[in-house]
């Protein structure tokens, strides 16, 4: 005799299955971290963890096997309609993000494993060209630390 089985146990399996034959790298491989990005005003001069409004959020996530690991920054409570430089902080620039008129904005970097500093690392968003702040850099958001090596 044959047994009715409900629709979306089918759709589960099918999932389950698709989902375990796409990512293939074992766990050692893939990290993320996540941190708040912190409002911290203008641009200081530390390279460490200065205290602020938390307005965001930073993903940093590794996947080894793929030689690769990516920076998604999604901030909130920015300036409107301004352009941040996105940099690992004291380190290098990656990019830059937009916020809307709302003052919120993403954006995602995937970058090679040799971008990755070795020790702990934050990242930050600053307005270049913007004041008072070191390296004449004004609003300030900065997440962190961070440490995938």
């Amino acid at each position: 005799m044959l047994k009715r089985v409900a629709p979306c146990f089918g759709v589960i399996a099918a999932v389950t299955l698709c989902l375990s034959l796409i990512d293939t790298a074992p766990a050692q491989d893939l990290e993320n971290h996540t941190a708040a990005l912190a409002h911290v005003g203008l641009n200081p001069s530390s390279c460490g963890k200065v205290l602020g409004v938390e307005s965001g959020t930073v993903n940093v996530h590794l996947n080894g096997a793929r030689d690769r690991f990516k920076v998604i920054v999604s901030v909130s409570n920015a300036l409107p309609n301004t352009t941040y430089v996105v940099d690992i902080r004291c380190v290098t620039a990656i990019g830059s993000l937009t916020s809307n008129s709302q003052g919120a904005g993403a954006v995602e970097f995937e970058l090679p494993l040799s971008a990755l500093p070795a020790n702990d690392f934050f990242i930050d968003i600053s307005v270049p060209n913007g004041g008072n702040g070191a390296g004449n850099y004004g609003d300030t958001f900065i997440a962190g630390p961070f440490n995938l090596s």
